[in-house]
């Protein structure tokens, strides 16, 4: 059967696919990768289902994105909480006391703050 495609920001495998996924539970989803919210957007004001995250228990609501919807003349339908997993990466035989540096994605490292410091 047709595959049901859903804008996401982000690519197959990201958290925002994750819940799509997950959403849609049983029906064949299609990730439509996007660079920006913006273009998740502009996928949905040309008539394609979108999935993106409005709100964050850490970091809080994220204002852009509702400003985007109320942009795009879009509304929201459902909604999905997703449980956020991050994998804290390196190297094999690195020590924590070696690592000088973390890198991700903004958003992330606030949620990891905490184990981080």
């Amino acid at each position: 059967g047709m595959k049901m495609k859903v804008a996401i920001q982000g690519i197959a495998g990201s958290y925002h696919d994750v819940a799509a996924q997950r959403y849609f539970e049983g029906e064949a989803v299609e990730p439509v990768p996007c660079d920006t919210f913006r273009e998740v957007i502009e996928h949905v004001s040309a008539g394609t289902v979108g999935m993106m995250a409005i709100e964050n228990t850490i970091a809080g609501s994220l204002l852009q994105n509702h400003e985007l919807i109320r942009e795009g003349n879009c509304r929201i339908v459902g909604e999905y909480k997703l449980r956020i997993m991050h994998s804290f990466a390196a190297l094999p035989g690195t020590r924590a006391e070696d690592i000088t540096e973390v890198n991700s994605h903004p958003i992330a490292l606030m949620q990891c703050r905490d184990f981080l410091d």
